[in-house]
């Protein structure tokens, strides 16, 4: 049993997704908790849901003894992280919850329930959490300079270097990511996405599919199915190549569901790679992207305890 742990949410527009970590970085449940995500409800149930699911880990580890160390928080943007407001509209997801002090209502939460009001409580976006959790406990701890991409609803991106995320910097904006590059008459967050790969099924006559079952059809030996994946994997490379260009990574990473299909993307991605001029780094899939997300905001809240 842990005696002293953190309590660490990974928020998505599906799913959120729980587990509880001590200092070790080690998980309480051995799989991560999984809710429904609720994102599209209206305020006050998507607040009583947040504060249901908050209060019944705080309770398990509460009658065990366990002492809480911080809260950590892993969200989607945009997102004002430092004030723990959702900045969230228009986007089909938490909208009802459109500039609400999340951290103040986790905090009146908590304290309700005997915990501390100095207990620390932290909003992190969910690429930038799992990037730290991959460079400094995961598949790309050593290495310098690592580039990290979770393909889903959108490209969430973080390339950290000399450990630190950086910004402002090798074409990237002001706040580190990718996802508003233009891109194929588009922008990098449509094309590389599971929006993306639905327009590269759609073009090779696969359709009334997801990316659940367009994997599940790949790995069913469907050739169809794994031209898809490839000619998105050409796809990727080929929105990446001035940033691969530019950073020069030792390792890239790739989270997400989508992440998963790797194995049909990585050979045309280092093909395509080759052709542009460029050696292609270590490619690599995460062993858990929302378990390297939590691990990572532990990892943060650590940072600013230490303060």
């Amino acid at each position: 049993m842990f005696k002293r742990y953190y309590l660490c949410l990974d928020v998505g527009g599906t799913e959120i997704k729980v587990n509880i970590l001590n200092k070790q970085k080690q998980p309480f449940y051995t799989e991560n908790i999984c809710y429904e995500s609720k994102a599209r409800l209206d305020q006050h149930s998507i607040l009583q849901h947040f504060k249901t699911i908050i209060t019944e880990h705080l309770q398990i580890m509460n009658e065990n003894g366990a002492q809480l160390l911080g809260i950590g928080v892993a969200f989607p943007g945009p997102f004002d992280y430092e004030n723990g407001i959702s900045l969230m509209r228009g986007i089909r997801k938490y909208d009802a919850i459109y500039q609400v002090n999340l951290k103040e209502c986790i905090r009146q939460w908590i304290i309700k329930l005997g915990f501390q009001t100095t207990t620390p409580i932290i909003f992190e976006n969910d690429a930038t959490s799992f990037a730290k959790g991959e460079y400094y406990y995961g598949v790309a701890k050593g290495q310098n300079k690592a580039m990290f991409i979770t393909l889903g609803t959108g490209c969430g991106s973080t390339f950290m270097e000399d450990q630190r995320i950086v910004k402002n910097k090798y074409g990237l904006n002001e706040a580190g990511m990718v996802y508003d590059t233009p891109f194929l008459g588009g922008t990098m967050d449509e094309c590389l996405s599971a929006k993306g790969l639905m327009e590269i099924a759609k073009a090779n006559n696969v359709t009334n599919v997801d990316g659940y079952h367009l994997f599940v059809a790949a790995e069913n030996r469907d050739v169809r199915a794994q031209r898809v994946f490839s000619q998105f994997g050409t796809q990727i490379a080929q929105g990446l190549r001035p940033f691969m260009l530019s950073f020069a990574p030792d390792i890239l990473v790739f989270g997400g569901q989508i992440s998963q299909s790797l194995k049909w993307m990585i050979n045309s991605m280092q093909e395509q790679l080759t052709k542009s001029g460029i050696i292609p780094p270590h490619i690599c899939a995460s062993r858990n992207t929302s378990l390297a997300t939590l691990t990572g905001l532990v990892q943060t809240l650590e940072k600013i305890q230490e303060c």
